[in-house]
């Protein structure tokens, strides 16, 4: 079992989820139950499964929470991606978002494969 607030990967996604509920709180009010539902949910989603995967007991399976959590991250992206297409946020705003979301990956992809090898 792992301490999830000890985790370096915890502090980014929580990070993330925290500005993803910024960032929407500026859609429009059309987009409440579409983009804004969506993306707060994949944020959440991305925090919800490293705390619930580092509080089984097993690496293989924090490993498996580990890999939703990324697809959760790629997830929030396309739909920022959306968003930016749509016009209702600026690319400057879904560049800083992108970079997190790569960041964070890069630091799931590390601990998961640290996970399995042991």
């Amino acid at each position: 079992m792992h301490n999830y607030r000890r985790l370096r990967v915890y502090e980014l996604v929580e990070a993330i989820a925290i500005e993803t509920y910024r960032l929407t709180e500026g859609l429009p009010g059309n987009e409440r139950w579409g983009l804004v539902q969506q993306m707060n949910r994949s944020a959440v989603s991305i925090v919800s499964n490293i705390a619930e995967g580092a509080g089984r007991g097993d690496d293989r399976d924090f490993a498996r929470f580990l890999r939703i959590a990324r697809g959760s991250s790629c997830e929030l992206e396309a739909q920022a991606n959306l968003c930016v297409g749509l016009g209702l946020l600026s690319k400057s705003n879904v560049a800083e978002l992108r970079d997190a979301v790569d960041r964070i990956q890069a630091s799931i992809t590390k601990l998961n494969r640290r996970l399995i090898a042991t």
